[in-house]
């Protein structure tokens, strides 16, 4: 990731002049999503917020749904480089640089993503991962609700003990999640998200973990028939923006830009929790088996997922977020 983040030859060339010498309002404010223009993403929903606000107050902004500016690695390069001034990822961009940032999305280690989203808002963890972020040249806006809680998908059959994950193989997201899914009692396999379908036809795989959301946007609900709503993680993605663009702006379209973040990250709030109440029932309407864990299921869930906090996080950083979970828990 830091050998990504660094100036390509000709780079500072194309930003100065993607830039030049006016405020933002005279350029095309960019906004960089992965997933398709689709109700059910929230990171396209929160593209289009951000977007609509900037145009009230007097930007240029569009939005680039479906990966059209490239892949998460490609928009974190832009963004560094000053040439994109807004991007959706998924986490494992700020992983590389502060692994901190998972502390946020640790399985059990929020009640709820109320919870989360009030640790982001009272504590100063996110602040200081920002400052890590910022030294690559990037910002965090935010972190973005997609919906309801972490659950684990399958093909196969209900999942309603770690005991019935033996034998399967789950798909991780990067290493660190491999951990934990071994911890839970399968074997895993890192697997990219748009390879994900052919992995699992290949037998590579049989599901995933992930919130419901996941399965509805790329239609996975065709093959994975089996969901486990075990409330295993505060699941977000990350809105970033060009450092390099917003410290060249004037003081004034700063402090807008600042407003218009607050603004969709408040609406983002909201839309995460009219999302979260709807996907358990969008599932079933696919034909997905919803499978509760029993609180003595769920302890032991618990249980062997704080065995696999080390893996995700350094020992310190467990430490605070389990000291601002607490203080920040109603």
């Amino acid at each position: 990731m830091k050998s990504t983040l660094k100036w390509m030859l000709g780079a500072a060339f194309l930003a100065t002049s993607a830039m030049g010498a006016t405020t933002g309002q005279a350029e095309e404010i960019r906004i960089g999503v992965g997933c398709p223009a689709v109700p059910v993403c929230g990171d396209w929903v929160w593209a289009e917020d951000l977007a609509a606000k900037l145009k009230a107050d007097g930007f240029e902004a569009t939005v680039y749904p479906g990966g059209a500016l490239g892949k998460d690695p490609e928009l974190v390069d832009q963004l560094a480089q000053g040439l994109l001034q807004f991007g959706l990822t998924n986490f494992v961009m700020i992983n590389e640089i502060d692994p901190r940032i998972q502390g946020f999305m640790a399985p059990y280690m929020f009640d709820s993503m109320d919870h989360m989203f009030r640790t982001v808002d009272e504590t100063d963890i996110l602040a200081s991962i920002d400052g890590s972020m910022q030294k690559q040249g990037i910002r965090i806006a935010g972190l973005i609700g997609l919906g309801g809680t972490v659950g684990i998908f399958n093909s196969k059959k209900p999942i309603e003990t770690p005991a019935d994950l033996e034998g399967m193989r789950i798909r991780a997201i990067d290493a660190t999640q491999t951990k934990l899914i071994e911890e839970w009692g399968a074997s895993s396999v890192v697997i990219d998200m748009p390879e994900f379908m052919t992995g699992m036809q290949q037998g590579m795989a049989d599901g995933y973990v992930n919130p419901p959301v996941v399965a509805l946007i790329f239609q996975h609900t065709d093959y994975l028939k089996y969901y486990t709503d075990s409330g295993s993680g505060t699941p977000f993605r990350s809105a970033l923006m060009s450092n390099d663009w917003y410290e060249s702006l004037s003081d004034e379209d700063r402090a807008k830009i600042d407003a218009a973040i607050k603004h969709t990250n408040d609406k983002n709030r909201d839309w995460t929790e009219v999302a979260a109440a709807k996907e358990l029932e969008q599932l079933r309407e696919k034909g997905v088996e919803i499978t509760s864990l029993t609180p003595e299921a769920r302890e032991d869930f618990i249980a062997r997922s704080k065995a696999a906090w080390p893996s995700l996080m350094p020992a310190d950083a467990i430490e605070a977020f389990v000291a601002a979970a607490e203080k920040t828990r109603r």
